[in-house]
């Protein structure tokens, strides 16, 4: 799998993130432990590329130190380009355990985080020492990081729009909560779809731009793609494989909880009904504010 894709899969979860994070449904440990595995398995691959370099470093061979940047410059691609989607995952396994008060998912997503951003670190550390990297190397990941730092508060300021406290995930925070309000305003007109489809076409233009054609590790790259969509949950869907819009997430979780509270009406004792105790008690602060 490409890297490209991977922003791609980052833009659609970051789309139906809200809706994760509105149903309030734990991610399956199943999910979280393919995660882990997935994300382990690359980040070892990444440090030993990065171990490469410090041992061709230490001879002080500039030939070697030019052979090593032409043949891992598409691994530096994909290092930091990735982060893309690391960082929506970060964010919306944060959103979930704060909505439900646990500690799942978000200890997992987070360490996976932090060793990449420790990775990305690397990756700059390299750039800065220019020895064996050419101008136009060196350019050309600096405008990889940039745009990819850009899509990072694009997308996590769609998420933040719905938690503002998921704005610390983005790299600017500035921009991220100006991002986070322009995905608030436009989520209630109709054309909130078609502006996540032309984000989406956008980004993976952006990035086609700035990254190697070939694929520098598929084979990881496809397991941590598999692992993230073992987080999307089956009620995410439609009964005809399509992702569900947040309308009609909304619309079904008004619905279970008006048949909660006929349920609960029904019941042979009303008075034991946790509802109509919390009518009682709201109408009675009401009416206790309106004679004081």
């Amino acid at each position: 799998m490409h890297v490209v894709q991977l922003t791609e899969l980052a833009s659609v979860l970051a789309y139906h993130g809200p809706a994760m994070l509105l149903q309030r449904r734990p991610i399956s440990p199943e999910a979280i432990a393919q995660y882990w595995s997935a994300s382990r398995n690359r980040l070892d691959l990444w440090h030993q590329v990065m171990a490469r370099f410090n041992r061709v470093k230490s001879t002080g061979d500039f030939y070697r130190m030019r052979c090593w940047w032409t043949d891992h410059m598409g691994v530096l691609e994909e290092i930091l380009a990735s982060e893309v989607l690391t960082r929506v995952v970060a964010a919306i396994g944060d959103g979930i355990d704060r909505r439900n008060g646990t500690d799942e998912c978000s200890p997992i997503t987070q360490a996976i985080h932090l060793s990449h951003l420790e990775a990305r670190n690397r990756v700059q550390w390299a750039i800065l020492d220019r020895r064996g990297c050419s101008v136009s190397d060196a350019v050309r990941l600096n405008r990889l990081r940039r745009v990819t730092e850009r899509w990072i508060d694009v997308l996590v300021g769609s998420i933040s729009a719905y938690d503002a406290e998921l704005t610390r995930f983005g790299m600017d925070l500035t921009r991220t909560r100006s991002h986070a309000t322009a995905a608030r305003e436009c989520s209630t007109t109709p054309s909130h779809e078609t502006v996540a489809w032309l984000t989406r076409a956008a980004m993976t233009e952006g990035f086609q731009k700035h990254v190697a054609k070939q694929a520098s590790l598929p084979a990881a790259n496809q397991g941590v793609a598999d692992s993230v969509m073992m987080m999307m949950r089956a009620d995410l869907f439609d009964s005809i494989g399509t992702l569900k819009s947040l309308w009609m997430h909304r619309i079904e979780s008004k619905v279970d909880q008006t048949d909660q509270m006929i349920a609960e009406f029904l019941r042979p004792d009303v008075n034991e009904s946790t509802t109509v105790n919390a009518y009682e008690q709201l109408h009675a602060t009401a009416l206790a504010q309106w004679f004081r």
